[in-house]
């Protein structure tokens, strides 16, 4: 990807606000950030040698997310990158170019009034700064063999795939091709009855129960019996859940080895795991992400690393950022109610908690 089509769509996933009192900061110390998780590959790198086998991997993109933010400044002063400047220098080894990073950033924070301020840049010397650290960038890609315009490619995808907006997309249909009572529903509608005084919950689906009555599990009431609807917010948002799909009796009998590899335990197993590991995450914030609008990126990393291998790993980090968001609204909902009707349509990705009709 050359220079010019990067920064164009760069500007797609920007959300700094530049005329906060420390918009400028965001920038400059998401470069020393990012500098500062590159400098950990490195040392990782050389300490564990041939057992870090994932160095180059997670170099590249620690280069590319310095990357973004360079060129966000770039774009923020008023710089029209065209090419990706072709270096010549020659340095020592990493080491050296990552120190040169960090200088050529810091000499950028000298100049951090220009962003508040873009019509006082001078041109000259911001295209200079600029230049300088992209090139440091580049030299230090060459060390495990790529370019700027690979990270550049490497680094629009990650950062679309995460940060943009495809809500109004359908979920996912993993099982189009199976007969029809293989297949997930895409309309569905899940009842959650609060039982011994809302201390357990049992769930129905058209008046018949699916599973047994739960309760927390634990000394304290943090309302994890109703974790069924992580399951149900799983299939309804990416057309992917063994449990539930278990629980309604859709295993894709019709062809084994589905059946054994992706409707089957491990597949449920791993289900559970990122289950616990997002509440985990989300217990830790104020209310189980009440107010958040998404969770960090890492927490989407270790959910791919967990899914490799299986039909879901498809998904990109925004469905699955989705996903969580959704299911947490109703969680939240439903600990608060103690009961409440589900209504699920996969074809707009959507969850809505309503009351049970009174028969």
């Amino acid at each position: 990807m050359e220079a010019a089509e990067y920064q164009l769509e760069s500007k797609r996933t920007e959300n700094i606000n530049w005329l906060n009192p420390h918009g400028p900061d965001v920038a400059i110390l998401g470069v020393i950030g990012e500098l500062g998780s590159l400098a950990s590959v490195l040392k990782k790198h050389q300490r564990d040698g041939i057992y870090y086998s994932a160095f180059e991997e997670h170099f590249e993109e620690e280069l590319g997310d310095i990357l973004w933010y360079a060129v966000t400044i770039a774009s923020r002063l008023g710089i029209k990158l065209s090419e990706w400047p072709t270096n010549s220098e020659e340095i020592a080894d990493e080491f050296e170019g990552v120190y040169k990073i960090h200088t050529s950033v810091m000499k950028v924070s000298l100049q951090k009034g220009w962003m508040f301020k873009p019509d006082t840049v001078d041109h000259e010397l911001a295209l200079s700064l600029i230049n300088n650290l992209i090139n440091d960038l580049s030299i230090l890609a060459s060390y495990i063999g790529t370019d700027l315009k690979t990270i550049a490619r490497n680094s629009c995808n990650k950062n679309l795939s995460y940060w943009a907006k495809f809500n109004d997309l359908p979920a996912r249909t993993f099982d189009r091709d199976f007969p029809p009572h293989e297949q997930l529903p895409r309309n569905f509608e899940i009842d959650f009855y609060g039982i011994e005084d809302n201390k357990a919950v049992i769930i129905m689906m058209n008046g018949v129960a699916l599973g047994d009555r739960l309760t927390d599990n634990a000394f304290v009431d943090d309302g994890y019996r109703f974790h069924d609807v992580f399951h149900i917010a799983l299939a309804a948002t990416l057309g992917w859940s063994p449990v539930f799909r278990r629980m309604l009796k859709k295993k894709r009998k019709s062809v084994p080895k589905t059946d054994e590899i992706q409707d089957g335990a491990r597949a449920a197993i791993i289900e559970e795991a990122i289950i616990n590991h997002v509440y985990d995450y989300a217990r830790t914030s104020k209310n189980y992400l009440e107010g958040m609008s998404r969770v960090d990126l890492d927490l989407i990393k270790r959910i791919q690393n967990l899914v490799r291998g299986y039909e879901v790993e498809k998904c990109e980090p925004w469905e699955w950022k989705d996903s969580i968001m959704k299911s947490y609204k109703i969680f939240r909902e439903l600990k608060s109610k103690g009961s409440g009707r589900v209504v699920v349509d996969c074809e707009k990705r959507s969850l809505t908690l309503t009351d049970i009709p009174e028969k």
